[in-house]
């Protein structure tokens, strides 16, 4: 794990919900296939590695000892489908644990999407990726 990497924060992407990509999702986990609203966790599948964010490659996290530690949501106004938003990412935090079986990682990153026409957040995701060592 790259612990320079703690309290880095990302360059400034913008995107906006795909209509089309959230019906994939949804139809991957058996649910309704046309969604008139933007489902609460689809911002996940828009990861930043398309636009320059790779927490694997630049915290030095090979895929195969990786583990996903979680994902924590704050809602603060409603996404539209026509929504652009602008996200940063700030790796908050990297904590290193010892314990019987190995040393853990814990990178925590946080993500803001601010709405792009109100520059108000409409969410804040907290995500955990744990490296094996």
């Amino acid at each position: 794990m790259r612990m320079q990497m703690q309290g880095y924060v990302y360059p400034v992407y913008r995107l906006s919900p795909d209509k089309e990509l959230a019906a994939k999702m949804l139809r991957s986990m058996g649910a309704t296939t046309d969604p008139d609203t933007v489902p609460p966790t689809y911002l996940i599948f828009l990861r930043g590695e398309s636009h320059g964010v790779d927490l694997f490659k630049d915290l030095d996290i090979p895929r195969d000892r990786a583990l996903h530690g979680g994902q924590r949501y704050e809602w603060f106004e409603p996404i539209d489908w026509d929504t652009t938003l602008e996200v940063t990412a700030t790796v908050r935090s990297i904590t290193e644990k010892t314990t019987k079986n190995g040393t853990l990682w814990f990178a925590d990153v946080e993500y803001d999407y601010i709405n792009a026409d109100t520059k108000r957040l409409a969410l804040r995701e907290l995500t955990r990726v744990i490296k094996r060592g």
